[in-house]
């Protein structure tokens, strides 16, 4: 039902562009372009989008740009990089701030440890010693489970976060590439689209997350027992989740480039043949409609490089704030880790460096992910413009 009323709005939309163009005198705007781009931003369903942009925090909608779309369109997207760069780094000197009390407690556990050792001769065979030494490995694992947790949840909000925000824009992006010629490239990529995000989602939030946090729980445990070592499984564990997500990215990245260029060129070569079958074959008013089609379809272009602009910066400012905290609690543990071995706590400081490679690989795919979208929107609104230049 929802394509049956896009399609008459977008059918609606060239009989206006065909009056304006056949008529521009009969109305009071000399300028039928400025027409016609109100019109289709009128009848964009942006609601879902504009829902989502509201309930976003403060802090994220001070990064995005003011929504403004017939601004975008006109004058381009306005941005400076600098103020860009400036939040982000007060942001990451205040998460480094907030988190300082984390190093300061590992640096404590690792003080106490090491009081411990020298002291361990003077009980009895060392015996207290070592079990006071394990106790507080097992609170140090408690603070590395709880990070684990946090980071974890912190990557599965980013990640839903993302996903409905593409899912918010993506319907608006495929009804102007429709619009602009490319119904072939909309017909293919929709379900590709669509289906491969959801598919890639499902298994890393199932397969590639939970992987990772396998792999830095076995690598603590491995060094609690001498022993009984499992640092190889824990690496295996690490390096195939990090294999499994970049082959999901690549594979989906790689379908929807090859199903794109495949039919971007039969959707120009289609317009481009409609336009001239219509001047030619149609008395009087053929080139009429034909110019009139070539206007909604560059008018639709404009809207959807406009709006593809938007949702790829907006997936990446998405994704910065969650990938930059979680970056910071790696960045404490592993300066905890270089703060921890000079005072001969080796087994404490290679665990801390466990857990900094851990949470480094959250971050990691935070990042990917979050790229996956920027790319795949940026072939969308390079397909369609691929398009209009065969056209």
């Amino acid at each position: 039902m929802r394509r049956k009323h896009a399609g008459c709005r977008w059918g609606a939309l060239c009989f206006t562009a065909l009056l304006l163009a056949a008529f521009p005198a009969c109305g009071q705007t000399p300028n039928p372009v400025g027409l016609v781009l109100d019109q289709e931003i009128a009848a964009l369903d942006l609601e879902a989008l504009t829902s989502f942009l509201d309930r976003l925090d403060g802090e994220t909608q001070a990064l995005l740009p003011r929504w403004d779309l017939r601004g975008w369109v006109q004058r381009g997207m306005p941005l400076d990089p600098g103020q860009l760069l400036k939040k982000l780094a007060a942001f990451i000197g205040r998460e480094v701030v907030i988190n300082l009390h984390l190093l300061g407690r590992l640096i404590l556990l690792a003080v106490i440890s090491g009081v411990l050792v020298h002291f361990q001769q003077a009980w009895a065979g060392g015996r207290i010693g070592d079990l006071v030494a394990n106790i507080v490995y097992l609170v140090l694992m408690g603070l590395a489970i709880q990070s684990f947790t946090a980071t974890v949840q912190l990557a599965y909000a980013a990640l839903e976060r993302v996903n409905g925000f593409v899912l918010a824009v993506l319907p608006s992006i495929f009804t102007l590439l429709a619009a602009a010629g490319g119904i072939t490239l909309t017909t293919v990529c929709h379900p590709v689209v669509w289906g491969g995000t959801g598919v890639v989602l499902s298994l890393v939030r199932n397969l590639v997350l939970p992987l990772i946090l396998l792999a830095g729980t076995v690598g603590l445990v491995a060094r609690l027992v001498e022993g009984f070592s499992v640092t190889k499984l824990a690496a295996l564990a690490r390096q195939g989740a990090v294999l499994l997500l970049t082959f999901l990215v690549t594979i989906f990245l790689g379908v929807v480039g090859l199903q794109g260029v495949t039919v971007a060129t039969a959707d120009g070569l289609g317009l481009q043949t409609a336009q001239f079958l219509t001047g030619n074959l149609l008395p009087v008013v053929g080139g009429v409609v034909a110019d009139s089609l070539e206007l909604a379809a560059g008018c639709s272009l404009l809207i959807k490089n406009a709006l593809g602009a938007f949702a790829a910066l907006g997936v990446i400012l998405l994704c910065a704030y969650p990938a930059l905290k979680i970056l910071v609690v790696a960045f404490i543990y592993r300066l905890a880790a270089a703060f921890v071995q000079p005072l001969g706590q080796d087994r404490l400081a290679e665990s801390l460096q466990e857990i900094g490679k851990t949470v480094t690989v959250i971050f990691a795919t935070v990042t990917i992910v979050g790229l996956m979208f920027f790319i795949c929107l940026t072939v969308l609104i390079g397909l369609g413009n691929l398009t209009a230049v065969i056209r």
